[in-house]
């Protein structure tokens, strides 16, 4: 009875919230802090420890909510021994110390400082008032924030930013003055119109009563005086004319303000003049693909050109006649290459630091794209001459580079890429049938230096540096912009002799 005590106390007497916090510590031991997320958190919430709050915050950290991290680490930082902790909690705390520190280090802070002092300012982030915009904010990193900011008498500004770890971030906060306002003109005040009176009737008189005639008295009859002529009176104002109606043939007022006006029609504006000389400079480069190498034998590699030019053009009609110089480095590093048809042991290794100079004319037909030609398609052909002037083109034979020296039978084909320079005939031992002088190469080791196609040594094919050699681009292919009268860019690309051909450069009228 006493073992089955010992044996199942344990369990027995386990406290809440233990069993998340063994299962959590683990998992978040092992990386997996999306399983031991919400065990530690079940754990703190039935009884806190601190060896199960620094594991929760670790995996906050890892998250990248580094505010939750920051709060647990202080908190836990801060707490004493107390009764029940073990040695595991008091690890926790100490520990917790110094995570606290470096936590706070990576949290990001945003600051909000107004130029001028504003009336009545608020600032919100995330849609919450922060109380001292100019005190720096932590925000958990990669979280977008939308600050907004008002003042009375000034518009509303909104920003989006998103801080990254470690940024402290400054924003210069400049409010614009809301416009006065416009009063909408007042509507003048109707008034009354004056109350017509209706006519008064005119007041019904009694007719004069009708006396009895009386006789006449004889009296002398009056005397006779000269008829006096009646005194001119004015005519009484008569109503007022109307208006003369206007002639016929003549528009009145109101015809004369309702005819429409005629408008000029507005006239194009002039087109851009049209340069005939210009002089220009740019880039122009050569791509060497690996194809053109195995089109005569084997091996070779990619190889860029680079390179400039200068030319002078000139208008003819809708084409243009090129005149240019260019420069071009045919730069190779080693590279393993044997004629087609070969045995493997033909290989050499092949390398270049040529540099040549190259005159030629070049025919551009232009397709304007717009009314003024500010874009141009072009389509053109050119030809010329090119001339090595400096560099040379050396050639080494070559060996299995996995072979071992002193046994022949290792020396079998292999990779080309992995081909090492012999350095003497059946040097090194066992190489014979690579590094020997049974050929054209006999001599072909450390030191040689190709001759010219215009030199041939005795008993001795030709030399293959070329020296002087044509140049053709066929077609080439660009697109010209022309920002401003006398400015013009030109980017072109064409095939070409010596590989694919590609520039950009720039015009200027004289």
């Amino acid at each position: 009875m006493g073992l089955l005590t010992v044996l199942f106390a344990h369990p027995a007497l386990a406290a809440p919230g233990d069993k998340e916090a063994n299962q959590g510590i683990n998992a978040a031991r092992g990386g997996f802090c999306k399983r031991a997320i919400p065990l530690l958190e079940s754990a703190e919430s039935q009884r806190h420890r601190p060896s199960s709050a620094v594991p929760l915050a670790d995996c906050y950290a890892k998250q990248g909510e580094l505010l939750k991290a920051s709060e647990i680490y202080h908190r836990v930082a801060s707490e004493k021994k107390e009764p029940g902790y073990t040695a595991r909690d008091v690890a926790a705390i100490t520990s917790a110390k110094k995570k606290a520190a470096q936590i706070d280090a990576r949290i990001p802070t945003l600051v909000v400082k107004p130029v001028e002092p504003y009336e009545g300012l608020v600032v919100e982030i995330n849609g919450e008032a922060i109380g001292d915009p100019s005190a720096p904010q932590r925000f958990d990193p990669g979280v977008p924030l939308v600050v907004v900011a008002r003042a009375d008498g000034h518009e509303e500004t909104s920003q989006k930013i998103t801080l990254k770890e470690k940024q402290r971030r400054e924003i210069k906060l400049r409010l614009k003055r809301k416009p006065p306002e416009k009063k909408p003109p007042q509507k003048p005040v109707a008034t009354k119109a004056p109350e017509k009176k209706p006519l008064q009737k005119p007041v019904a008189t009694k007719a004069p009563e009708k006396k009895p005639p009386q006789k006449p008295v004889a009296t002398k009859a009056p005397e006779k005086k000269p008829p006096q002529k009646p005194a001119a009176t004015e005519a009484p104002p008569g109503p007022p004319r109307r208006a003369e109606a206007p002639a016929e043939g003549k528009p009145g007022a109101r015809e004369v303000a309702e005819r429409p006006v005629e408008m000029p029609e507005p006239t194009p504006p002039p087109r851009r003049k049209q340069r005939d000389v210009w002089l220009g400079a740019g880039f122009q480069g050569f791509f060497i693909p690996q194809i053109a190498f195995q089109l005569l034998g084997e091996g070779g590699r990619d190889v860029l050109v680079p390179g400039g030019d200068i030319a002078l053009s000139t208008r003819l009609g809708r084409f243009d006649l090129v005149f240019s110089v260019a420069y071009a480095r045919f730069w190779m590093p080693e590279t393993p290459f044997k004629p087609k048809g070969h045995p493997d042991t033909d290989y050499e290794i092949v390398e270049s630091d040529l540099q040549a100079l190259q005159a030629g004319a070049r025919l551009v037909w232009n397709v304007p794209l717009d009314r003024d030609e500010v874009f141009a398609f072009r389509l053109g052909a050119g030809l010329g001459v090119g001339w090595t002037f400096l560099g040379d083109l050396r050639r080494t034979q070559a060996y299995p580079g996995d072979a071992v020296p002193g046994d022949p039978s290792t020396f079998v084909p292999g990779d080309p890429y992995r081909y090492k320079k012999c350095r003497a005939p059946n040097d090194p031992a066992g190489s014979f049938r690579y590094c020997n002088q049974l050929d054209y190469d006999a001599d072909h080791y450390p030191g040689y230096v190709e001759p010219s196609w215009f030199t041939r040594p005795k008993g001795r094919p030709q030399g293959l540096k070329p020296v002087v050699y044509p140049w053709l681009v066929l077609p080439e292919i660009g697109l010209a912009l022309r920002p401003w009268d006398r400015v013009a860019f030109d980017l072109r690309v064409g095939a070409s002799v010596t590989g694919v051909l590609g520039g950009l450069g720039f015009r200027v009228a004289l």
